[in-house]
């Protein structure tokens, strides 16, 4: 299973907007390199309410516009093992990270899921007749 490095996100208030930038590495397993295991990549912006004090809904709150992968992103295979290294940026209202009344918890979560083998099936032609 591929490995998330550490994700560092970075929030710059700019007037009306809120610059954002997101940095993370992604590795392959020896199994992900030898197999050519693809995988889903999804990095989005959360507005964290759980588990912190103190408590509030403890239900994250997801943050609009805040997803900054690509909207047709491809798929993230490892070739080999170094490390494939991601900066995400975008520019959102600042309004939009106002997720809570009183002070705001904002995360960036970076999530990988294997892409499923597919299963190909095809039918061959119809003989008819009393067997």
């Amino acid at each position: 299973m591929a490995i998330i490095g550490a994700v560092t996100l970075n929030i710059v208030q700019n007037v009306a907007n809120a610059d954002i930038t997101v940095t993370y590495s992604l590795t392959g397993s020896a199994f992900d390199i030898a197999s050519g295991q693809p995988y889903t990549e999804f990095c989005q912006l959360i507005g964290d309410d759980t588990g912190i004090a103190p408590p509030e809904d403890n239900t994250d709150d997801s943050i609009p516009s805040g997803v900054l992968t690509p909207l047709f992103f491809s798929t993230v295979v490892f070739p080999n093992n170094a490390p494939i290294n991601r900066v995400r940026t975008k520019t959102i209202p600042k309004a939009n990270l106002n997720e809570d009344v009183g002070t705001d918890e904002i995360r960036a979560v970076v999530t990988l899921t294997p892409v499923a083998a597919s299963t190909a099936t095809r039918e061959s032609n119809q003989v008819t007749g009393s067997f």
